[in-house]
Formats: C-alpha cells, sequence, structure tokens
C-alpha cells in the first residue's frame, strides 16, 4: 500500500528539520521554515491551518503570505517570522513560496498526507483543535495528524481522536531556556527526532 507523504504545518523549522534527519524529507512546503516570533509561548498553527484552507479553495494571494515582511527588512508580517529566507531579493523569495503552495495543493489533493505539527510552552483549546482534525480530513479521510506539545493537553486522550491523530506530551520546561539554547538542541529536539522516528514507522508498519 501507498506510504503517507509528510507535510510540516510549524511551529518553526524543528519538524522540517527532523524529518530531513530521518531521510524523510521528500520536497519542501511553505510552513516548514517559518515560525511564531513567540514560539516558545504562543502558535502559529491555527493560523497556518487557515491558510491552508485557503490554498485548497484557490482563495489565496501569496503576496498577502508575506505583506511586507521582506521589504521593510523584519522578515515579520502578522507575527509570522521567515528568518531562513532571504530577505535581499524578494522576487526570488516569492516564487519559492509560490512553488511551494503550488506543491501543496497537489499533494493534498493527490496523496494521503500526515500532517505534523508541534507547540511548546502552549494549549491549544480543544474547539480550535477540532477544527483542525476535520479539516485535515475533509481533504481525505485516511489522512493523519501527528502532535507533539509542550504543555499537557488533558482532552487528546479522547476517543474521538482514536484513528486519526497521534499525540505526545513531550514536556517543555520553559524555566531551562538559556540564550545559547542548550535545552532546546541537546534535550527537546532529540527527544522530538526519537518520537517521531517510532511514530512514523509505526503507522507505515501498518500499510505493510
Amino acid at each position: 500500500m501507498e506510504k503517507y507523504n509528510i507535510i510540516p504545518m510549524g511551529d518553526n523549522c524543528i519538524v522540517a528539520e527532523v524529518i530531513k534527519d530521518l531521510n524523510l524529507r521528500k520536497c519542501s512546503y511553505p510552513f516548514d521554515w517559518i515560525s511564531h516570533i513567540h514560539y516558545f509561548t504562543a502558535t502559529n498553527i491555527n493560523y497556518n491551518f487557515e491558510i491552508l484552507e485557503k490554498v485548497m479553495q484557490c482563495n489565496f494571494n501569496v503576496n498577502d503570505f508575506f505583506g511586507k515582511a521582506f521589504t521593510d527588512g523584519t522578515k515579520i508580517h502578522k507575527n509570522i517570522w521567515f528568518p531562513h529566507d532571504n530577505a535581499d531579493n524578494v522576487e526570488d523569495t516569492i516564487d519559492k513560496y509560490k512553488r511551494r503552495f503550488y506543491r501543496l495543493h497537489k499533494d493534498i489533493l493527490n496523496k494521503k498526507n500526515i500532517f505534523i505539527f508541534l507547540t511548546r510552552h502552549y494549549v491549544m483549546e480543544e474547539s480550535a483543535f477540532d477544527k483542525i482534525v476535520a479539516q485535515v480530513l475533509s481533504y481525505n479521510s485516511e489522512n493523519k495528524i501527528i502532535y507533539m506539545y509542550g504543555s499537557n493537553h488533558n482532552y487528546m486522550h479522547k476517543p474521538k481522536y482514536k484513528y486519526c491523530v497521534a499525540y505526545q506530551h513531550l514536556n517543555y520546561d520553559i524555566t531551562k531556556i538559556t540564550q545559547k539554547m542548550e535545552y532546546e538542541y541537546e534535550y527537546y529536539r532529540p527527544f522530538v527526532k526519537s518520537y517521531l522516528s517510532t511514530v512514523l514507522k509505526r503507522i507505515n508498519d501498518q500499510l505493510c
């Protein structure tokens, strides 16, 4: 049976980086390398899925995604931070994202996908998460979600998520964050990598 395609939805580059380290990243998508400006305590996940729905409805202008982020030198638009993108060549950057959004639209239409995202010191409301689940399943009833979170979400154990959501509480102690980010790179990201390696293997083994 066909294996799942993987779509990182944020927040920030950690999911795309880990997928690449696991040799599972086949292409680039628009949310791979962006972040909320306060990604420790806030998230773009809900906004990213709103953008995704506009893309799927063909009601999206890629220029609205950037605003003046590259012309004013901030690399920030509506709390979205583009830390890895080149502000010196705006046309090339916009063309790159046009290709990524086109690929995203095409792959969601033609493949079954796993949408992966995480949050750190942030709790997503159950109603907001339910909206994301409904959206993902509306594209393909076989789609899956992997959600990792640093602050406990007490509703995740509910039976309604049993067949479409893999979730994991990866405790994130924000008090251990320092300027050098040792906690992030020496503890949290290896934790994310270990979990994703295990859960993605389990999902794809079930298809064999």
